[in-house]
């Protein structure tokens, strides 16, 4: 029977058709340096774990994995036999490529780097959601402007500068769609990338003029360096949409199928623990994620889900693919491992 290792992160501070803004300023953050052609792209993931042996998962360390750090608490890894270790990855660029060399057996991203992985053939299978998209008054994401700002709505954002963690990353496929269903044109718009936690200073010395933001970082200053424009998230997609998912490569899950279940069972349990208890979210996010409590505690979480569908993954599929950051749409069933 394995045990799970329960390793503790250090502290840390993801409709015109055609080619558009998304594919000028493309880049696959996920895919990184891989070759992206050759029958072998994966094959180093094809690795046999054995009753003594632990999984290695590579993690971007935000709210939305709480589950992750929720099935290493609770015990849900342990009953099935499964022993954790966690690679806290401050680079997400890495993830896709280490589990695909077999350095890790599980991956964390956000959706649009997932689809664009996907797009460039790259063998990457979903296992489960790890957090949904919320209503807007719950939505942990935002654009956000600075406090005295005379943007009154995202259309106004033309001809100005916007921050965003990533170019092609979901915040910025989000906020070009939040723009241009206000009427805006987001080729229009100059994205930076800037990591989130520079944001709130970009903010407040005028280097941009919004900026597309997350939990916890959204919270802090909130109402005196910067304020809310419009909810992000909630806005961009369809209800219950799949922003953050687990996922494999395809000949991981050949040779490790019952593995490969298990893991993804004891997900599912722990995202619905989420549901239930956002006091433990908020507890796992400080021992585990290394948030400040006061942090952990104040600020908004996202709705939290596992069971993936091709409807909880379509939206995001179809606003990139009607952006430019996809150049076909994705048969989404194909790319959803059916446990």
């Amino acid at each position: 029977m394995r045990s799970v290792r329960r390793d503790t992160p250090p502290a840390t501070a993801g409709h015109p058709r055609g080619e558009g803004w998304g594919r000028r300023v493309f880049s696959v953050a996920m895919v990184g340096s891989l070759a992206l052609t050759g029958c072998g792209v994966g094959q180093g993931s094809a690795i046999e774990i054995g009753e003594e042996d632990s999984i290695r998962i590579g993690v971007v360390p935000t709210a939305s994995f709480a589950p992750l750090y929720i099935a290493m608490e609770e015990g849900y890894f342990e009953e099935r036999g499964i022993d954790v270790e966690l690679d806290i990855m401050q680079n997400a660029a890495a993830v896709a490529p280490s589990v695909l060399n077999g350095q890790l057996q599980i991956g964390t991203a956000a959706t649009s780097p997932f689809f664009a992985a996907v797009e460039k053939g790259i063998p990457v299978r979903a296992l489960a959601s790890s957090s949904l998209n919320s209503v807007e008054e719950d939505d942990e994401t935002a654009l956000v402007i600075p406090t005295g700002s005379d943007v009154e709505r995202p259309a106004d954002l033309e001809g100005r500068t916007v921050a965003v963690n990533a170019l092609a990353a979901l915040p910025h496929v989000a906020a070009g769609q939040v723009i241009r269903d206000d009427g805006g044109d987001p080729d229009a718009v100059t994205f930076v990338s800037m990591a989130f936690p520079d944001m709130v200073s970009a903010l407040s010395s005028g280097r941009v003029d919004a900026a597309a933001m997350t939990e916890p970082f959204l919270s802090q200053g909130e109402g005196t360096e910067h304020e809310r424009l419009t909810g992000l998230y909630s806005q961009a997609f369809s209800p219950e949409t799949t922003t953050t998912l687990y996922f494999t490569a395809q000949p991981f899950i050949d040779v490790n199928p019952e593995l490969v279940d298990d893991f993804t069972l004891a997900i599912h349990q722990a995202g619905e623990h989420a549901r239930e208890d956002p006091e433990l979210v908020a507890e796992v996010l400080v021992t585990h994620g290394g948030m400040d409590p006061q942090d952990a505690a104040g600020m908004r979480l996202p709705s939290y889900g596992s069971e993936l569908s091709t409807d909880s993954l379509r939206s995001v599929a179809d606003v990139m693919a009607a952006n430019g950051f996809l150049e076909q749409q994705i048969d989404i069933a194909t790319v959803i491992h059916d446990d």
